[in-house]
């Protein structure tokens, strides 16, 4: 066990896989099961593991989802392409080169495997040969170098989701893609602006948002929840705007003021917060994939230390309400649009936030490596696109050509400096100039490109080569800084679509889940919206506001949609919520989690901008200790890659090694543990039971009172007073002997309810 009380890496069990129900979630817990309540569920957790490990691996192995085939046209096929194929294709053995009898040109041939057997066995890494072979375990491949610990990684992951692989073993063309048939999908159509849905009552209608919601549930026959208590959407509102519990005055001074233009003063007051830009910030970090190490091997995990100016460029940007096309614009364009500003210098680092590829000694690899990240990234964060798909083909469901991913390449392509690691032999750099690799290996390269853009997102007949060449903006012809300008225009550009994905982004900040489900893949092979006129509505009053991203948090929170309560009336008729008939019950993110013990301990530092506050090592270890130096948001805590807080690793905190646009939420039995045994937690009770004593005094009723008030905004029940004031007035031999106060323990429990982190 490590210093936060883990004992180790424990097998992830999604919540859904429980019959739609999370072992977690409960309204309320009693202090008799306080001793418990953190590790039943944990225990609970490890028998369905067990009982389920069989049927997981089966349900692996197939290996048809749309998120393999993607994971694997972006991650594991370049890899495959680059390091492997010269040896082990149909192309090796007609040139007399195949090595082992092993094909890996095709999934029939990975499966059969060669000389040494099945080269992978799907859903089980660690007896999959090829997985030892890039560990140089037994094998070695590739024989002249092994490859580094994010690459093994990526593969890992990919047998563990049962090797889905796209390919049919046949070779690959370049073909031409239909324009005109992919401007008909629904995400590269002009926005819809037509006028708002007629509802056969207003009662409920707060502003247009609930017409498109109440619209949907009329369709359906379903009604929508009550309206939450104010205290229950006091508490949300704060997490939801600034990420911290709101204290019991804040709390009473919102209750006290009965005018109807209270929850609006709220919500303006929160959004003028310089905490509401650490919030969005972490939430927009996990997009940008940001990172503050290269992260391209654990042994070589070198520090970036000017980071972290990123960070607290984004920061700013959000508290100074920065319009969301000047936002992007900033990150894309790099010199174009620099100015002296900390503000422009911090965005331009967007690019290069990426990981590196320190652990070749080939600077072709390493090139291709950053610039597949740099536009894949691009294209993911902002448009919602895969297009890290086209890199060794034409992408096989989107309108994305290989030819156009290329010509994305060229507009950061002297944005990449590549230096070879010292080494007796040195490699030259074989491409000098943007080209169109066949198969995505920068060995087999076709032709020379310039740079371009994705041509099924122009408007108006406009072209590539009117953005390069200035005909549209004579103001520059720099490649990044017309990629800025195309990607922010709504008349000529994709400025429509990037508008769609931001408003989603917003939305699912706000409900748990975007109006598309999958936000950062607006293409073919993604979820449609649910609600496909809210969405362009949404996007539509971003455009009214001038791209300015307060109006749309304001206009959603204010809604009935997000006022409502939880419930579980239509839970049989729709279990996922889709049509937004209450509000969905959620847990906080890791960071949050951790920010919320500080808060409520009143530990917590205010201490803003600045670099990163150093927690741990880059040793892969176990070493997080907390201290006062480290109490601040957990925004600020370094993030670098490898090396992941105890806290953000067992609460499903984002892999920054790629873009993320929704974290997974799963129920495990470390979580359950680190609640209970974490040092971090016992310690912030102890300060808790310090701020209680100091605020409510002596007396066990106000103590509970107090407490409940700090941690839930709201008073105990009467059940759970008359249950608190017997557990702090009674003196237990075991606390004795640990040498705490039973109010330490107290607190300890109350933090270890799952009201403490989720909100409802």
């Amino acid at each position: 066990m490590d210093d936060y009380g883990l004992p180790g890496n424990l097998p992830h069990l999604n919540s859904r896989g429980l019959a739609g129900q999370d072992p977690l979630i409960c309204s309320s817990m009693h202090v008799a099961r306080w001793r418990t309540v953190c590790v039943a569920p944990g225990v609970a957790c490890i028998i369905l593991l067990l009982a389920f490990a069989t049927a997981t691996n089966s349900l692996a192995a197939s290996g048809t989802d749309d998120e393999g085939i993607k994971f694997f046209e972006s991650r594991i096929r370049p890899v495959l392409v680059n390091k492997c194929l010269s040896c082990h294709s149909q192309d090796a053995a007609k040139a007399n080169k195949l090595k082992g009898k092993l094909l890996l040109d095709s999934r029939a041939g990975v499966l059969a495997g060669g000389e040494s057997g099945p080269a992978i066995a799907p859903g089980q890494p660690a007896q999959s040969l090829l997985i030892q072979a890039m560990r140089h375990q037994s094998l070695e491949m590739p024989p002249d170098e092994r490859l580094g610990e994010n690459v093994i990684r990526d593969f890992v992951k990919w047998i563990e989701m049962g090797a889905p692989d796209s390919r049919d073993g046949r070779k690959v063309d370049l073909r031409v893609v239909n324009l005109e048939a992919g401007r008909q999908h629904w995400a590269f159509r002009p926005l819809n602006t037509s006028a708002l849905p007629q509802v056969r009552s207003e009662q409920w209608v707060r502003n247009p948002v609930d017409r498109f919601v109440l619209a949907q549930l009329q369709q359906r026959n379903m009604t929508p929840a009550a309206e939450a208590d104010r205290r229950t959407l006091i508490r949300r509102v704060y997490f939801d705007l600034i990420g911290l519990p709101p204290s019991p005055d804040a709390v009473k001074q919102f209750l006290a003021d009965r005018s109807t233009t209270a929850y609006q003063h709220l919500i303006d007051r929160l959004l003028k917060s310089e905490h509401y830009g650490e919030r969005w910030a972490r939430h927009w970090l996990d997009v940008a994939r940001f990172g503050e190490s290269d992260g391209s091997d654990v042994r070589e995990n070198k520090l970036r230390p000017d980071a972290w100016k990123y960070r607290d460029a984004v920061i700013t940007a959000f508290n100074k309400d920065l319009p969301y096309n000047e936002f992007v614009a900033l990150q894309l364009a790099g010199r174009g649009l620099y100015t002296k500003s900390s503000l422009a210098a911090g965005l331009a680092r967007f690019p290069k936030l990426g990981t590196t590829l320190k652990d070749s000694d080939n600077p072709n690899d390493k090139m291709f490596h950053r610039l597949d990240d740099m536009v894949s990234t691009t294209g993911s964060a902002f448009l919602g696109l895969t297009i890290g798909c086209a890199r060794c083909h034409d992408h096989k469901i989107d309108p994305i050509t290989a030819e156009e991913y290329y010509r994305l390449t060229a507009v950061f392509f002297s944005q990449v400096k590549v230096e070879p690691r010292a080494s007796d032999r040195q490699i030259p750099l074989e491409i000098r100039e943007p080209h169109l690799l066949a198969g995505g290996s920068w060995k087999r390269p076709v032709r020379k490109v310039t740079p371009g853009f994705v041509e099924v997102l122009m408007r108006e007949e406009s072209r590539s080569e009117d953005w390069i060449s200035g005909k549209l903006n004579p103001a520059t012809r720099d490649p990044r800084y017309a990629l800025a300008l195309w990607m922010t225009d709504v008349n000529h550009g994709a400025g429509q679509l990037l508008a769609r994905v931001i408003a989603n982004r917003v939305w699912q900040h706000h409900f748990g889940r975007g109006i598309v489900d999958t936000p950062n893949d607006f293409g073919f092979l993604g979820a449609p919206p649910t609600h496909p006129k809210l969405l362009d509505w949404l996007a539509g009053e971003l455009l009214r506001n001038g791209w300015r991203l307060k109006p749309l948090h304001r206009l959603i929170i204010n809604s009935a949609a997000y006022r409502q309560a939880s419930s579980a009336r239509w839970v049989e008729t729709d279990r996922d919520n889709h049509w937004i008939w209450h509000y969905q019950t959620r847990r906080l993110e890791a960071e949050i989690i951790r920010d919320n013990a500080l808060s409520v301990s009143g530990s917590l530092k205010q201490q803003m901008h600045g670099p990163s506050t150093r927690v741990g090592s880059l040793a892969g270890g176990d070493a997080f200790e907390e201290n006062p130096r480290t109490w601040r948001r957990s925004v600020y805590m370094m993030a670098p890659r490898f090396d992941t807080h105890p806290v953000l690793r067992v609460f499903d905190a984002a892999d920054n090694f790629q873009s993320i646009g929704a974290r997974t939420v799963s129920t495990t039995p470390s979580g359950a543990l680190f609640m209970l045994n974490a040092s971090f937690l016992w310690q912030r009770a102890a300060s808790m039971a310090e701020r209680i004593e100091q605020e409510a005094g002596k007396e066990a009723g106000n103590q509970v009172e107090h407490i409940y008030e700090v941690a839930f905004a709201r008073p105990p029940t009467d059940e759970e007073r008359v249950l608190g004031i017997q557990f702090l007035q009674q003196t237990h031999d075991e606390d004795s002997k640990r040498g705490q106060p039973v109010l330490v323990h107290y607190c300890h429990a109350i933090m270890g309810l799952n009201e403490f982190i989720y909100i409802r």
